[in-house]
């Protein structure tokens, strides 16, 4: 798994401390939450970037999404803060996506069935094409789509020296979450979500304890 830096502004949690400071456990409790609502608001906008520039699905990047044969869960996960750690983290798998077709990047979806036809016939059948980004296709006129003996429905090419079958792959999320506009986008939402969830921290921990 690969971290993503969030550079939180410390004047901002020193505001939330400086404040509380005369009340430790509300202080403790506020600078928990203000920073856990901030890595997960920070979490949101960076999968709403992806999902917008690449073509894949929110479910698949954090949800318990299983790809037959293909194991792809929480490709994208919290650490949140505790009480014995003031610290949050969002985590990111580091592996190449495989090009099973279930992550609806791959044309066709099945495998073309030869049964039947010429050699010149099968020449003709149009070669797939992968749709990474949402602005534009790549034809892979030399892969195929195909079916294991385990059950996974994907992009393959041959090896040219042994002849094996090769699962194609493409970015994995950590290359994604890197790339200039969604990593300006994720720290800019980090910014923003601390300053207002320490302002609102303070304000429910005063009112709290004057009760």
């Amino acid at each position: 798994m690969v971290r993503v830096d969030i550079e939180f502004d410390e004047r901002e949690l020193k505001k939330l401390t400086d404040a509380l400071k005369h009340i430790p456990k509300e202080c403790q409790n506020g600078l928990i939450s203000a920073i856990n609502k901030s890595v997960k608001t920070t979490n949101t906008t960076m999968q709403k970037a992806i999902t917008q520039r690449y073509n894949i699905k929110k479910s698949d990047l954090s949800k318990s999404v299983k790809f037959n044969g293909y194991n792809s869960n929480n490709l994208i996960q919290l650490k949140l803060a505790t009480k014995t750690t003031n610290e949050a983290n969002i985590l990111v798998r580091g592996s190449r996506l495989a090009l099973v077709t279930a992550r609806s990047m791959v044309s066709p979806k099945q495998p073309k069935n030869h049964k039947g036809k010429t050699m010149k016939q099968i020449k003709r059948i149009a070669p797939p094409k992968v749709k990474i980004l949402k602005s534009g296709q790549k034809i892979f006129a030399h892969a195929f789509v195909a079916t294991t003996n385990r059950g996974i429905t994907a992009l393959f090419s041959r090896d040219k020296v042994t002849d094996k079958l090769i699962m194609r792959r493409t970015l994995s999320v950590a290359h994604m979450v890197r790339q200039k506009q969604i990593a300006e986008a994720t720290q800019k939402a980090a910014k923003e979500a601390l300053t207002k969830n320490v302002a609102h921290e303070i304000k429910y921990r005063l009112q709290k304890v004057s009760k």
